[in-house]
């Protein structure tokens, strides 16, 4: 297979969160703007109760389970379990079945910020049901090549909450260089007593939820779930396919300037570079699905930048709706960004529009309807991570 500059598409997509399994769940939840969070469980002694997170509803996460053990794996913790589900209905959604040709050298990459962190969780308390238990945040990957049936190349990335932007990337790389014609790539993170305890130790999670963008915002709203995108070469696409969206560029950049903080510079040549790989301007970005944690660092590097630099942009975030998916988050505004440019429809921010900050037009109340070409997807993450995708629309 020869290097390619071919246009490259997403032609099938699988998600699981808190509003539930499937794209049509999640889609149904964003465009109502319904919060999907529950009370969490304290962890320790002098750990204040209260405190909102977004968890897989039960039966959801059962669900995935079974599926997991269906396709043989026998192995799939939660954030396996979640990966192989968004992979399998990603695939049916383009048409495939794991063992079809097409699929034989396929690429599976998925990004975590937290990998199998339940499951050494799980063996460090000697619970009864660990002994099958992989820890290795690897076997997320294995997990989803196992389901696929591909003999080719599987990886996880983990760039912390920008890990499923950084998946994409490695798909465009692996098409473009000729690896392969297909990638099964995304983001998966199951919920774990690390990440909440991480999150408690830096004050950063509470009894409000997320509100992007908001004044007097205050709180993340950690979550768990999983999304997973089927990428093609257009030499690959069978006949009478509609793709969902044309994925134009992923940049991917690391300042390391500060454990969790923002850096406004690099941030802003984060997006300068992926707009100038797709070939388009600031201007020509209709939709920005925004990072929009709903910290009040972070937001305002980022509210700060688009109000400047993005002219036309609608702006939209679902951190508040689905909560923070770690390093799935980008994988799920990905999934997002390929249903806007599909049905023209920018569902709402849960923040109040008398609240809006940095005067960004950030789409609150209600999905607000548009001809949609152009969406941007950001997701930033600790250490300095920033991955950035663009999508186009496909038109007849």
């Amino acid at each position: 297979m020869s290097p390619s500059t071919s246009r490259i598409f997403v032609t099938g997509m699988g998600v699981i969160a808190p509003s539930g399994l499937g794209v049509e769940a999640f889609w149904r939840t964003l465009c109502a703007a319904e919060p999907c969070f529950t009370e969490l469980s304290t962890l320790y002694d002098g750990m204040k109760p209260g405190a909102l997170g977004g968890r897989v509803p039960a039966a959801a996460a059962e669900a995935a389970q079974t599926r997991a053990r269906q396709a043989g794996v026998h192995f799939a913790g939660p954030a396996a379990a979640y990966a192989v589900t968004c992979a399998l209905d990603a695939l049916a959604d383009a048409g495939l079945a794991p063992g079809d040709p097409l699929l034989s050298s396929a690429m599976v990459c998925v990004g975590t910020s937290d990998g199998q962190a339940d499951q050494f969780e799980a063996v460090v308390a000697e619970d009864g049901d660990s002994q099958d238990a992989r820890i290795s945040s690897y076997s997320i990957a294995e997990a989803v090549a196992l389901a696929v049936r591909t003999s080719g190349p599987a990886f996880v990335v983990q760039n912390t909450c920008a890990s499923a932007n950084v998946a994409l990337s490695c798909g465009v790389d692996m098409i473009r260089a000729g690896v392969c014609d297909v990638a099964v790539v995304g983001g998966a993170d199951a919920y774990s007593m690390k990440n909440i305890i991480g999150f408690n130790s830096l004050q950063a999670i509470g009894p409000d939820p997320c509100r992007p963008f908001a004044s007097g915002r205050r709180y993340v709203t950690p979550s768990e779930g999983a999304g997973i995108l089927v990428l093609q070469s257009e030499r690959s696409l069978r006949e009478g396919l509609t793709p969902w969206a044309e994925l134009l560029s992923v940049a991917v950049g690391n300042d390391a300037s500060h454990p969790t903080a923002l850096n406004p510079e690099r941030v802003a040549a984060c997006h300068d570079a992926a707009l100038a790989r797709a070939g388009i301007r600031h201007e020509d970005v209709d939709v920005v699905y925004a990072h929009g944690t709903g910290s009040a660092v972070n937001d305002e590097v980022e509210g700060k930048l688009l109000a400047s630099r993005y002219p036309r942009a609608a702006v939209t975030a679902i951190k508040g709706t689905v909560g923070h998916l770690m390093g799935a988050a980008g994988a799920a505004g990905a999934v997002a960004s390929c249903l806007t440019v599909r049905h023209g429809m920018i569902p709402p921010t849960a923040t109040h529009a008398d609240q809006v900050e940095f005067g960004l037009d950030l789409v609150t109340g209600a999905v607000r309807t548009a001809d949609v070409r152009h969406v941007q997807n950001n997701a930033f993450g600790f250490g300095g991570n920033n991955a950035i995708s663009v999508f186009r629309a496909v038109r007849p």
